[in-house]
C-alpha cells in the first residue's frame, strides 16, 4: 500500500471511531449501565432522604430509590418511633461530611426534582442496609428495577428476624404509602404487579400482591409494556384461597386456610402446596394425594402457630411449584378472618369477626 493509501485508511478509521463514539447521541436509549455521581452528605432529612453539600444533576436532595421508610413529618403527622428509628439510623450511618456515591437508574429524578439514587458509602449499599436492619420496606416503581432480588432478600431477612418495623411485639401497623394515602385523603392510584407471576391488579386491589413481590406502575400501559398481564380477579388457577384465619384465641383453637373451587367440575388438589412466605418462614404443607374439592365447594386446612399475627403471606402452589394464588396481610385481629366476597371475588379490606369456615362468604 502506498503512502496515500495509508493516509486514507487512517482517516477512515478515525471517522468510523468518531461515528461509533457519537452513537449514544445519535440513537438515545435507556441507560444500560448505572450512572454514578460523587458528593458529600450535608444532612439527613429522614429515613429515606438526604441532602448533599454539592448538587448532583442540579439537585442537593436525594430520595433513596426503591425503599420506603415510615414518615416523620407528612402533612404534620408521623408514624411514631419507627419513623424516628429509621431517621436516627440513617443519621448514624451518614453523618455530615460523609463521602457518598449516588447511583441512578432509568429515571434519575422524581416529580419533586429530587435525585432517585442508590446511595453507596464505600462498598456499603445504604438502601439495602436500611432494609436489612428492618427500617424500611421495598417500594419499586417501574422502570427503576435495579437490585430487586437483593433488596427483596434483605427485607425478608429483617422480616423473618423480627427486626425494626417487623418486631412482632411492636410492628409497624401501616405501610408508609398507606399512611400517606390516608393522611392525604387519597385513594390508591398506582397499578400493582407481582414480580414473579407477572400479573397486575387495579390500584384498589394492591393487597392481593404480597408486599415483598410488589412492583408499582404509574399507568396500566406501563404495566403492560413491562410484560405484565391483568390478574383475572386473582383466579390464576383451578382453585383459590378464599378465607384465612391467622390468629385463633378463644372462639377458635386452630388457624385455617379455606380453598374454594369456582368451577363447575370437581378439582383434584392432591399434591398442591400451602406456604407462607415463599422460600422462607414455616415449612410448606403438601395436600394429601386424592384430595378433591367439589364444584363450587370448599376444602379447609387447619394448623397451629403457622402464620404470623403481625403480617404474613398465604400462598397456594401447584404440585410443580407454580404459584396458583397468594394473599398477604400486614396485621390481624384475633378470631377474625380475611376473606373474599363473594366466594372467589376480591378480598375484603376488613376482617370478618364471624368467620365462615367451609361455608359461603356471602
Amino acid at each position: 500500500m502506498n503512502h496515500l493509501g495509508w493516509k486514507r485508511t487512517i482517516v477512515g478509521l478515525v471517522l468510523l471511531l468518531a461515528v461509533f463514539g457519537m452513537m449514544p447521541f445519535l440513537f438515545p436509549a435507556h441507560r444500560a449501565e448505572a450512572a454514578t455521581y460523587t458528593s458529600v452528605v450535608s444532612d439527613v432529612v429522614d429515613g429515606d432522604t438526604i441532602h448533599l453539600q454539592t448538587p448532583v444533576l442540579g439537585s442537593t436532595t436525594v430520595r433513596l430509590v426503591s425503599v420506603d421508610t415510615p414518615e416523620t413529618n407528612y402533612n404534620g403527622q408521623n408514624q411514631g418511633h419507627h419513623a424516628y428509628d429509621a431517621s436516627n439510623y440513617l443519621k448514624q450511618l451518614l453523618p455530615p461530611g460523609t463521602p457518598v456515591t449516588i447511583e441512578t437508574d432509568v429515571e434519575e429524578k422524581d416529580s419533586y426534582g429530587r435525585v432517585l439514587g442508590h446511595v453507596w458509602k464505600g462498598n456499603l449499599d445504604v438502601n439495602k442496609e436500611i432494609l436489612r436492619q428492618g427500617h424500611a420496606v421495598t417500594y419499586y416503581i417501574y422502570p427503576n428495577m435495579k437490585y430487586y432480588e437483593e433488596y427483596r432478600a434483605a427485607m425478608l431477612e429483617a422480616k423473618q428476624a423480627g427486626r425494626g418495623i417487623w418486631n412482632p411485639a411492636d410492628p409497624l401497623t401501616e405501610l408508609p404509602f398507606e399512611f400517606r394515602l390516608r393522611i392525604g385523603g387519597r385513594q390508591p392510584d398506582k397499578y400493582v404487579g407481582d414480580y414473579y407471576t407477572k400479573t397486575y391488579v387495579d390500584p384498589a386491589n394492591y393487597k392481593q400482591i404480597p408486599v415483598e413481590n410488589r412492583v408499582f406502575f404509574w399507568t396500566e400501559a406501563d404495566a403492560q409494556s413491562a410484560g405484565y398481564t391483568r390478574d383475572n380477579g386473582g383466579n390464576t388457577g383451578p382453585v383459590l384461597i378464599n378465607e384465612v384465619l391467622p390468629a385463633p384465641q378463644t372462639a377458635y383453637t386452630k388457624e385455617f386456610v379455606e380453598l374454594y373451587n369456582p368451577s363447575d367440575n370437581p378439582v383434584n388438589i392432591g399434591g398442591y402446596i400451602i406456604d407462607d412466605i415463599v422460600g422462607g418462614g414455616s415449612a410448606p404443607y403438601t395436600i394429601p394425594s386424592g384430595t378433591t374439592i367439589p364444584a363450587h365447594g370448599y376444602w379447609v386446612w387447619e394448623t397451629s402457630n403457622y402464620f404470623n399475627n403481625t403480617g404474613d403471606d398465604v400462598t397456594l402452589k401447584s404440585p410443580s411449584g407454580t404459584i396458583v394464588d397468594q394473599y398477604t396481610y400486614s396485621s390481624t385481629a384475633y378470631d377474625a378472618s380475611w376473606y373474599r366476597k363473594p366466594d372467589g371475588g376480591n378480598w375484603s379490606a376488613t376482617q370478618d369477626s364471624t368467620p365462615t369456615k367451609a361455608a359461603s362468604n356471602q
